[in-house]
């Protein structure tokens, strides 16, 4: 970015950019995330394009209490303007075995108009855990459609309300839906989830 926008970039993973006229194009390495903040601008809006062909998990927060604002997923060769106000940040997730790239553009002043969306209310904070030997495909919607390798944990972050589907014998079944009494750091094993489901049928 130029120099008179006073711009900087927090990193929580080792990426790269390469300046090309007004955009950033940034790689962000295989199951990392990385934090993008401005922290001396007002109110700019981002434009964000997926140069990969897979999905780009970006999330927008506030600084006030590490608050979530929204959540995007940008799929391969798409783009989306995000409107962000001061003490606003955006993390990137690349939740692929493979880097990610995507450009990066700023406009200044712009959006100023936009109706700000509230933070997120209730959000529960947990793990999903994969305690068997095969894959499990899960989809969130609005969310993520993430993928549990054997023996593995994914933590979440979502809102009460929030259904979540897993992928078997070819059909989506609802094997959860999050509500507030689950406690934040609770482990959530999918497959007495998945049992108890098939078992409804």
């Amino acid at each position: 970015m130029k120099a008179h926008l006073s711009l900087l970039l927090i990193f929580t993973s080792l990426t790269y950019a390469q300046q090309k006229g007004t955009l950033s194009t940034i790689v962000l390495p295989a199951k990392q995330k990385m934090h993008l903040e401005y922290p001396l601008l007002e109110n700019y809006t981002i434009r964000i394009k997926n140069k990969s062909k897979f999905e780009l998990g970006v999330t927008q927060f506030t600084r006030e209490k590490d608050s979530l604002l929204q959540k995007h997923e940008i799929d391969k060769e798409d783009s989306i303007d995000i409107t962000l106000q001061k003490g606003e940040y955006l993390q990137f997730e690349n939740r692929f075995l493979v880097a990610l790239t995507f450009e990066i553009s700023i406009n200044i002043g712009t959006g100023g108009t936009k109706k700000r969306t509230p933070p997120l209310s209730a959000q529960r904070s947990f793990y999903l855990e994969n305690n068997t030997a095969q894959t499990m495909y899960l989809q969130i919607p609005g969310v993520m459609n993430p993928t549990l390798a054997p023996f593995s944990r994914s933590g979440v972050d979502l809102p009460n309300g929030q259904p979540i589907f897993a992928r078997v014998n070819g059909e989506n079944l609802l094997i959860f839906t999050v509500t507030d009494s689950l406690q934040h750091g609770t482990r959530i094993d999918l497959a007495t989830l998945i049992n108890s489901a098939i078992n409804r049928k």
